[in-house]
């Protein structure tokens, strides 16, 4: 094997895959990518044995090959060299990279040690363009469950139904859900969280096509081909625990409520971070209060309809679906000061957050 590569292209392509390199693996060939010569192209591809990962780009190519190296030492050696275009030349498992003045001899491996790839899903199942996918997963995916014994919500959920396309994810203190207009065959799948950091923004616009089988989901963009193993369900019935009915509805400017959640959290308790939300016609009046840090209160100014209501958030939980709204104002639907709240931009019905109140005794 032996060709010349464009430095900047080939970093661009190496960062992608290296970010699927388990950082801790009993298999360690997990750490290395497979690097193939063939025509007009280099093909990259990478694995932590969950998603695989293949990336082509154009090279200048002498001799066709294939090989096993170190995914993270060559994509540092790329992104130090100094040069437009970098030399590969592999003698018998001796990678030689000649990069201007700075030459290497990196040890590889059989590339038939790389593991088995899947096949790739023969059912064509959505089209959608990057950038919607990346918005989707960009407003929903921070509330993926981080506890292990809950595995399927350890993923999230995509679903058509009733040419809906619903992307869903919950801890189960709090349910994120975003809604898009889409024609298709009803189905779901509840793929691995990971899968979205492998997206290339840059393309925002490349169409991307899903492939789906029984227990793999394929992904097609550009020169990329992504396989990943689905998370085996059920998913919880999301639509269960969406309220129907609101004693009280809140509309707030979002910059207002987020600064004085902020300042008033200060002093909330540390394990908890509870704050209470006095909702009345005028304003919300938050407080908060802990024995080591003392007190702190503050109104925001809101238009309320609805029974007064006392409800306790956990601030941190709230300040990041705040983050992750994009309007000026922002919609609480109130159930009761122990049921869940619906949280949502103002005039904007595809997202929507559900968040379940602190039953807090103390300070009251």
């Amino acid at each position: 094997m032996e060709f010349k590569i464009n430095k900047v292209n080939f970093e661009k392509v190496l960062n992608s895959i290296v970010r699927l390199i388990p950082p801790k693996s009993t298999h360690t060939v997990l750490q290395n990518i497979v690097l193939e010569a063939k025509a007009d192209n280099i093909n990259i591809e990478g694995t932590d044995l969950d998603i695989f990962i293949k990336k082509s780009l154009l090279g200048d190519i002498k001799k066709e090959g294939k090989v096993l190296i170190p995914g993270k030492k060559i994509l540092e050696i790329t992104h130090e060299a100094n040069v437009e275009e970098i030399s590969f030349k592999l003698k018998e498992l001796n990678l030689q990279i000649n990069a201007g003045n700075a030459q290497f001899n990196i040890p590889a491996l059989d590339y038939q040690e790389f593991p088995e790839t899947p096949s790739f899903p023969s059912k064509n199942w959505l089209t959608l363009s990057i950038d919607e996918l990346n918005t989707m997963a960009n407003a929903t995916i921070f509330m993926v469950s981080k506890e292990l014994s809950r595995r399927a919500m350890n993923g999230v959920l995509m679903q058509i139904k009733e040419n809906w396309l619903n992307m869903v994810t919950t801890d189960g203190a709090r349910l994120a859900l975003y809604k898009k207009a889409q024609k298709g065959e009803n189905g779901e799948l509840i793929l691995p969280p990971k899968v979205f950091d492998l997206l290339d923004i840059s393309q925002a616009e490349e169409p991307l096509e899903i492939f789906l089988d029984e227990r793999v989901v394929g992904l097609k963009f550009g020169s990329t081909t992504i396989i990943a193993r689905l998370i085996e369900g059920p998913y919880p019935n999301y639509e269960a625990v969406i309220p129907k009915t609101f004693p009280g509805t809140c509309i707030v400017e979002k910059g207002l409520l987020e600064g004085a959640l902020k300042r008033v959290s200060l002093v909330s308790s540390p394990t908890l971070k509870s704050v209470k939300f006095e909702f009345s016609k005028e304003n919300i009046l938050l407080s908060a209060a802990s024995p080591d840090s003392g007190e702190a209160k503050e109104p925001v100014a809101c238009n309320y309809e609805g029974e007064k209501m006392v409800v306790w958030y956990n601030a941190g939980f709230l300040l990041e679906i705040m983050r992750h709204i994009n309007t000026n104002d922002i919609v609480f639907q109130l159930t009761s000061p122990s049921s869940a709240s619906l949280i949502k931009p103002k005039e904007d019905d595809k997202l929507i957050y559900l968040l379940m109140p602190l039953r807090i005794d103390s300070y009251e």
